[in-house]
């Protein structure tokens, strides 16, 4: 029994080394390129500190980075290999973190127009792709759902304030990328929202929705005050979609008493 149990953890270091190893490597070539990318997306808009904008970028991957290894090394990923869906994830996320960059340029939506648009649907399309990875591979895992969602997340925030800064919309809108985090905080307090919520296709949809819908208010073809209009419903639709699955919790807390 105790030899069985020693196996059983070296092998998990192993694999778990060996998940480290590679998670690093692919570190290594997305942060310089993703700072890269920043760094000429600035230059081709004229932006008068370029390096600014691609310091940003470095900082967020670097957290990144290090949220993502911390929660590798805390075992929250239970196979022997990354996997090419958290590949795709991670290249998301270096995407969103050259548009965070971004945000510090002045009008970069209006002068980088379809470029910014075709990063964006890139990040978007890998969204779609992770999920398909992973199914097809076998590599689920609560750290490749989380590593979405987060993902998803910031996003959602990243194209909203790039949204905002193009005079397409309000900053009220930055409030559709804050939902989820709102959710979160108050599941803090309220012993309801703690209570585990179905896995539903209809809330994959609405996520995959709007961040299309984001995506394409991004275009040069959208603008004031169609943008603004298409924006408000979509921020409207979104809480709704939020107020049905919290009311649903709701209902099964009184039906536990």
């Amino acid at each position: 029994m105790t030899h069985i149990s020693f196996t059983s953890k070296l092998a998990a270091d192993v694999a778990l080394r060996a998940v480290l190893s590679q998670a690093v490597g692919l570190f290594v070539v997305l942060v310089p390129l993703s700072v890269l990318l920043t760094y000429f997306m600035a230059e081709v808009v004229g932006a008068d500190a370029p390096y600014g904008a691609a310091l940003a970028t470095a900082a967020l991957m670097g957290m990144g980075c290090i949220a993502l290894l911390a929660g590798l090394w805390r075992g929250a990923y239970p196979h022997d290999r990354l996997g090419l869906c958290n590949v795709a994830t991670a290249i998301r996320g270096a995407g969103i973190c050259v548009l965070a960059g971004l945000t510090l340029v002045p009008n970069a939506v209006l002068e980088l127009g379809w470029a910014l648009v075709a990063l964006a649907t890139l990040t978007l399309f890998l969204d779609g792709l992770d999920g398909w990875l992973a199914r097809r591979s076998g590599l689920h895992s609560r750290f490749g759902a989380r590593f979405d969602v987060e993902s998803d997340v910031a996003f959602s925030i990243v194209l909203a304030v790039l949204l905002w800064q193009a005079d397409k919309v309000g900053l009220w809108f930055v409030a559709i990328g804050l939902l989820r985090p709102a959710y979160l905080f108050a599941s803090i307090f309220l012993p309801a929202l703690r209570i585990p919520l179905p896995d539903a296709y209809w809330r994959k949809c609405m996520a995959a929705i709007q961040m299309s819908i984001q995506v394409a208010l991004l275009t040069p073809v959208v603008l004031p005050p169609f943008s603004g209009i298409i924006a408000a419903t979509l921020l409207s639709v979104m809480i709704l979609s939020f107020a049905v699955d919290i009311r649903w919790q709701w209902r099964q807390l009184d039906l536990s008493k």
